[in-house]
């Protein structure tokens, strides 16, 4: 009998060379170091922004790290105003200049026409590549409705944004959405509908921290109580309309003229109060002083267009030890206030130290 052939074994397919290899796996780790860096980035800035609900505190604290993780060397955040056909910067981190709300005024820019506009409109984040200058504009939701644009520009590695970057950044303007709508849900929460101060309950909060602070740690902190003169018989005299619009004024005025650190609140009715952190008696009293020639000079205008003049008597007290517990040290700046008012009125008062 004729004998079978063995079939021959087939070769084996070809190993890639080492290089080759070597390559794919180096591919590979960075990718996964890419990701993890990623991944380490948003837990970093999460626990940052999550850290306070108080808007005043939150947009510092996400310019601060968002610009230090990302390693850029411009970041602005925008918020939509004029029922959402402008933007308005709310915050920026230029180098290490943190700018406020207040030196960003005048570069507002219109929604339509704008990369700004882009970004919101199509809900997804977009990079532009000009010379010498990178930029990415990532859209802020909450809810499916927008609330603003986180603008990025000129990475320090000089690397441009990629692809990559655009879903780092996506995710990460989704935490900082969640952070600022936490922060305006409780903003609204704690404050005052019409004088744009902070509400009883958050001034009998703050009080509450500020006295444990001092009474462990040994430091001081003031507090001014403000009450704005014959306020009854001026609004029944021009309306209520005119009392409100001079509610406004004034805590416009008192928000301007104190610290960022000072904690506005309206206590009642006209009655407002400043809690001054960190600060003595005598301090507290050169302000007073000073809010108090202020006021006396301030131009006023009612809702019908008229000027007026308003004037205030103010009470102030300093953290003592002798202070059983925050309603005390209110009751001595109240005491004070009455003081002022019983002497005359358009004058400070300062609670006694012991």
């Amino acid at each position: 009998m004729p004998r079978k052939s063995t079939p021959k074994p087939r070769p084996a397919p070809a190993a890639p060379a080492a290089p080759d290899r070597y390559e794919d796996l180096h591919k590979q780790v960075v990718r996964l170091e890419r990701e993890v860096e990623h991944l380490s980035t948003l837990r970093e800035i999460g626990l940052a922004i999550s850290a306070s609900l108080e808007l005043g505190q939150t947009l510092p604290i996400i310019a601060e790290v968002v610009q230090g993780a990302l390693n850029v060397g411009r970041f602005t955040l925008y918020e939509l105003y004029k029922e959402g056909t402008a933007l308005r910067p709310i915050i920026a981190k230029y180098g290490g200049d943190l700018i406020s709300r207040e030196r960003l005024e005048e570069e507002s820019l219109p929604k339509q026409g704008t990369p700004l506009g882009e970004a919101i409109d199509s809900r997804t984040v977009l990079l532009i590549a000009q010379p010498h200058r990178q930029e990415a504009y990532v859209p802020l939701m909450a809810k499916n409705q927008p609330l603003g644009v986180m603008v990025l520009e000129d990475p320090l590695d000089g690397t441009p944004f990629g692809e990559k970057d655009k879903v780092l950044f996506q995710q990460l303007g989704a935490q900082i959405s969640i952070a600022l709508n936490n922060a305006q849900l409780y903003a609204l929460a704690v404050t005052d509908g019409l004088t744009g101060l902070f509400v009883r309950r958050y001034f009998d909060l703050r009080m509450a921290e500020e006295f444990a602070a001092a009474q462990r740690y040994e430091r001081t902190f003031a507090l001014m109580m403000f009450d704005i003169d014959h306020f009854k018989k001026f609004n029944d005299t021009h309306g209520h309309q005119t009392g409100d619009e001079v509610l406004r004024q004034f805590a416009a005025l008192l928000q301007q003229r104190t610290r960022a650190s000072d904690i506005c609140c309206r206590y009642g009715g006209e009655e407002m109060t400043v809690i001054l952190p960190e600060t003595k008696l005598e301090e507290a009293a050169l302000l007073a002083s000073k809010l108090c020639r202020e006021i006396r000079g301030h131009t006023f205008t009612g809702a019908d267009g008229k000027t007026l003049s308003v004037t205030a008597s103010i009470g102030v007290a300093q953290h003592q030890e002798s202070f059983e517990r925050p309603a005390t040290m209110v009751e001595a700046a109240d005491q004070a206030l009455y003081l002022a008012k019983e002497l005359g009125r358009n004058r400070v008062e300062l609670a006694g130290l012991e």
